[in-house]
């Protein structure tokens, strides 16, 4: 697939409304994060698109500069810890005190990749079809390292199937973005988890009610349209 301003409005297009049906799926608050993460990757690539816009010339260097600065503040500081605390709201009972040290890990990756941000900004170009964000991590591969541990585990250990699917399919696309266009790790990932997270959606709306317990003594059954 080539990468371009149009796929990234297409990615933001499909995804988004989805994310729309993942917060008509919230039933407790502690779900809201976890729900709010599709339209969050939606408005990413939505962003995304606006940096495309600069290296095409049809906005200002200022405005793509900008686009490129909050791309990446979610993309790196932002998300190592806002996805597993979100995991860790909605995680099992029995499964939190696993998950909670995830949490942890992606906050010292998020303070050390805005540490950087702050003190290096962030630089972009084009190459082989996507975007390059240079943000100067100084060892990348340990930070990335740590970042795929602690957004992959805190899924994986969740005990939610679907949750545990999202994990693992991130997984995948990070180890193929990784070893096949590591330069554009930032841009390509995210547009894997965008489309991914179609099975947050999958999870509210079945969570394998009746099966998973939420520790939260609501009942587990798909509400009818009539509940909602």
């Amino acid at each position: 697939m080539c990468f371009s301003l149009q796929a990234d409005l297409v990615a933001g297009a499909v995804v988004l409304p989805l994310g729309a049906l993942a917060l008509r799926e919230v039933r407790a608050p502690r779900e809201l994060p976890l729900a709010a993460l599709p339209v969050l990757f939606a408005v990413h690539q939505l962003v995304e698109a606006l940096v495309w816009a600069g290296a095409d010339g049809l906005v200002s260097d200022t405005t793509a500069h900008r686009a490129a600065l909050a791309y990446v503040v979610f993309a790196l500081p932002f998300l190592p810890l806002y996805l597993p605390l979100a995991v860790l709201l909605v995680a099992r009972p029995d499964r939190r005190g696993l998950v909670a040290p995830f949490v942890a890990l992606g906050g010292a990756v998020g303070a050390y990749m805005a540490w950087h941000l702050w003190t290096g900004g962030v630089r972009t170009t084009v190459r082989d079809h996507a975007i390059v964000y240079y943000v100067g991590l100084g060892e990348p591969e340990i930070s990335t390292g740590l970042y795929i541990v602690a957004v992959v585990g805190a899924c994986v250990l969740a005990g939610h199937r679907w949750i545990t699917a999202f994990g693992l399919a991130n997984l995948v696309g990070l180890l193929v973005v990784g070893y096949a266009y590591a330069d554009a790790f930032a841009s390509l990932w995210c547009v894997w988890a965008a489309v991914s997270s179609v099975l947050i959606l999958v999870h509210l709306a079945r969570v394998e009610r009746g099966a998973d317990p939420r520790g939260d003594g609501e009942s587990l059954q798909p509400r009818t349209d009539a509940a909602r």
